[in-house]
């Protein structure tokens, strides 16, 4: 039986996902200068308030989105897995962004970054709360499977970036060709399997023994 803190938890959680949700089609549809607090706590069917409890300003709202939507599911396959190997968190957050890409979702995310390219203020936010903690994460990850012996050593700083910027990149692609991309003649499955490979043994055969 859930006891009345994890009923509370629960229901802070299921409050706040879903003000992300509406906030996201309306800074979506509007941009971020022109959509306010107000439209979006009434397409929630929520009091202005309320939305303030949660998210203390419309930046802090606006970032929050960015975040749901693009670092949140990953951290939490590493952060809830931890008893799993590394190869298996790898897949798993690789199925997930591919889910995420052939959700068309992307669009959505790209149409946000641009409002967050065209604003100072959130520019400096988003990197200081979302993209600086996250890269530092997964940095701490690598880093302790080369002291392990598990990877070979490399800079964990370039690598984290070398990997996000492979994901971010196919997405972009994905978007730009459309329909006629070979992303979408390509099943998740082959996909994950392709993009493992490449992230773990790159472009080289390995080499034969005499």
């Amino acid at each position: 039986m859930i006891d009345r803190a994890s009923r509370k938890k629960i229901a802070i959680s299921k409050r706040q996902a879903q003000i992300l949700r509406t906030a996201m089609n309306v800074f979506v549809r509007k941009g971020y200068t022109a959509a306010t607090i107000p439209e979006i706590a009434k397409s929630c069917g929520l009091a202005v308030g309320t939305i303030y409890i949660y998210f203390p300003s419309k930046h802090e709202l606006f970032i929050s989105v960015i975040k749901s939507l693009i670092v949140a599911p990953v951290i939490g396959i590493f952060e809830n897995k931890v008893s799993q190997d590394f190869l298996t968190m790898l897949k798993d957050a690789v199925e997930n962004r591919i889910g995420f890409l052939q959700e068309k979702s992307m669009n959505s995310v790209l149409s946000l970054m641009g409002e967050i390219q065209r604003d100072d203020a959130l520019r400096a936010m988003f990197a200081e709360k979302v993209i600086k903690p996250f890269l530092g994460h997964m940095e701490n990850i690598y880093r302790a499977r080369i002291d392990s012996g598990e990877f070979r050593k490399m800079e964990p700083e370039i690598v984290v970036r070398l990997i996000g910027s492979m994901i971010i990149g196919m997405s972009m692609l994905e978007m730009t060709e459309g329909e006629t991309s070979p992303l979408n003649r390509i099943s998740q499955e082959k996909l994950k399997d392709e993009i493992m490979n490449f992230t773990l043994h790159g472009l080289l055969k390995p080499a034969t023994k005499s």
